[in-house]
């Protein structure tokens, strides 16, 4: 088990269509040092891509492990990784699929991708002598179908009439939770709760979690380090993230502004950050 705590990398707007099914999406990002760390140690990204007559949405948020060393690194070396995946691999073998073949596919390069991460940071911090580490939410998007990857305890929620937590916990408090041995309320404030058993680079052997699904018209799907959510409900997050509210770049930012904002009112000691993606039909 590792405790952890998290930087920013990527601070882009993006907006994009996808013209095959009319399916548009809008991201922003928003993250904050929070108000006790002079480091931030989380680091995300938005991107988006056409393919032929695909087009492909990836969003990330690493959240670097304080408890032990080089946190940033590791998550800003994670966040570069995706990029570079991204723009340089992704698009390889695209053309002649199904959307089912394609989420087959893009499973098995996340895989793939996650790993020699994992296996560099490791090498990394094996040469110098310590143990670094960052956790991942990793979301790939396919013409409205989507995948999630899950390292550790940064989460994704997916929201329309209300919100839904999409990701599991890789954590101690959310184990227990599962085996009922502690409520979700109570999970919330217990002691353990940045104690993970999975991030990438603090071991030889890494566990990925994947999540599949589609996307639709005024649906969101928000990506988040634990920070975001330690000082928030669920019936909040809906407030401030209403889908109906977030008409454009700008409204969405705000909303994401002042989320944070109201984290670091109520003491959040962590680093603070959320990507935030919205489908949306295009008028016209």
């Amino acid at each position: 088990m590792v405790e952890k705590t998290i930087r920013i990398e990527d601070e882009n707007s993006i907006k994009a269509s996808v013209p095959e099914s009319n399916l548009h999406f809008i991201s922003e990002m928003h993250s904050d040092a929070g108000i006790c760390k002079l480091v931030n140690e989380d680091a995300c990204c938005a991107r988006m891509m056409k393919v032929g007559e695909h087009f492909l949405v990836m969003a990330a948020v690493c959240d670097g492990v304080g408890g032990l060393q080089e946190g940033d690194y590791a998550s800003k070396s994670t966040v570069q990784c995706l990029n570079n995946w991204f723009d340089y691999t992704v698009s390889k073998n695209i053309q002649g699929k199904t959307k089912e073949q394609l989420i087959d596919y893009m499973q098995k390069e996340m895989e793939r991708c996650i790993q020699e991460q994992n296996r560099l940071i490791y090498s990394y911090a094996k040469d110098k002598e310590i143990r670094v580490g960052t956790t991942l939410t990793l979301l790939f998007i396919i013409d409205g179908e989507y995948i999630i990857a899950q390292v550790g305890d940064s989460r994704a929620y997916c929201m329309k009439d209300k919100v839904l937590q999409l990701t599991e916990d890789q954590s101690v408090v959310a184990r227990e939770v599962k085996a009922g041995r502690l409520s979700r309320e109570a999970a919330r404030y217990d002691k353990r709760r940045n104690l993970i058993l999975q991030c990438v680079g603090a071991s030889e052997f890494l566990q990925i979690a994947y999540k599949r699904g589609s996307i639709a018209q005024g649906e969101i799907i928000f990506l988040c380090s634990d920070g975001f959510i330690h000082e928030l409900g669920e019936d909040e997050i809906g407030e401030l993230l209403k889908p109906s509210l977030l008409v454009d770049r700008a409204a969405i930012k705000k909303r994401l502004i002042d989320a944070v904002s109201l984290v670091k009112r109520r003491g959040e000691r962590d680093n603070i950050t959320v990507v935030l993606v919205k489908a949306y039909i295009k008028a016209g």
